[in-house]
């Protein structure tokens, strides 16, 4: 099964530009197209889901490091027995050579030390694409089955925030697509 995820994770690392070509490089991009992005962000949604309407709570913090930029994104849903799940995912982007990409260099574990991302361990492989002024990430997984996933969050600077589209497909099937609009709030206090 190892080789079959090694084998798949290669296949999709052959569609990344330039065959996976996200090596960092000093200079790569020619400005810093994040910075607009830069900020905290919290909205709310609701959606059709399997037992009926769901409501989340959203929050997206955008932080400048290390010659590139931070994500950390966090939804509050509530399950039907009334108990709060809230997920918190934190990655960290450099530049790639390609204007525009970002490659993901590490995420915060549950002990919240920071660890290099590893698709093979079960890691989404993860790059962002920034066009104007909508933020693009995507997110490559393979599931515990050999199949794979991929999560698309399209994030669009309006004024007073930001929309954000998400869409998460397996194996050709759209499995779910969420739409959100998010208010800026006022900078301070960073998330992490």
């Amino acid at each position: 099964m190892k080789h079959l995820l090694k084998f798949l994770l290669l296949g999709w690392l052959a569609w990344l530009p330039a065959g996976g070509g996200f090596v960092q490089g000093a200079g790569a991009q020619g400005a810093a197209d994040y910075l607009p992005f830069v900020g905290d962000y919290v909205g709310q949604v609701v959606f059709a889901g399997p037992s009926g309407f769901a409501k989340r709570e959203l929050k997206v913090s955008i932080r400048r490091e290390r010659g590139g930029f931070s994500l950390k994104w966090t939804t509050v849903s509530q399950k039907a027995s009334g108990k709060l799940k809230k997920a918190e995912y934190f990655i960290a982007f450099a530049p790639a050579k390609r204007p525009g990409f970002y490659a993901s260099t590490d995420r915060i574990n549950r002990l919240g030390a920071r660890i290099p991302i590893d698709p093979l361990a079960g890691d989404p492989q993860v790059w962002a694409k920034i066009k104007g002024r909508t933020m693009t990430v995507y997110a490559v997984l393979i599931t515990e089955d050999g199949k794979h996933e991929v999560q698309t969050y399209e994030r669009t600077l309006v004024p007073g925030g930001m929309e954000l589209k998400f869409n998460r497909v397996r194996d050709g099937k759209p499995l779910k697509s969420i739409s959100a609009k998010l208010q800026a709030k006022e900078q301070g206090i960073n998330l992490r």
